[in-house]
């Protein structure tokens, strides 16, 4: 299963901590919803990824896994 969240900035200048900030509380809440919603261990992997430039996002950003702060690793 993949989830493409896409946030189209404005044109309002919009500091790289605040999109930070905005990019890990889409991941942690993509992750709770997913996990409300699957069997337990059903889910073997989760990567997110963000990156600055849509059209070469392949190239630009890389993906890292998402560790889970709950009480079991994410299976």
């Amino acid at each position: 299963m993949t989830v493409t969240l896409e946030f189209e900035m404005g044109d309002r200048v919009i500091r790289g901590q605040r999109i930070t900030a905005a990019y890990e509380a889409a991941v942690n809440a993509a992750v709770e919803a997913a996990k409300a919603e699957l069997s337990k261990g059903s889910v073997s992997t989760v990567r997110s990824r963000m990156t600055w430039d849509y059209r070469w996002a392949e190239l630009s950003a890389q993906y890292s896994d998402v560790e889970d702060e709950g009480e079991e690793p994410i299976q």
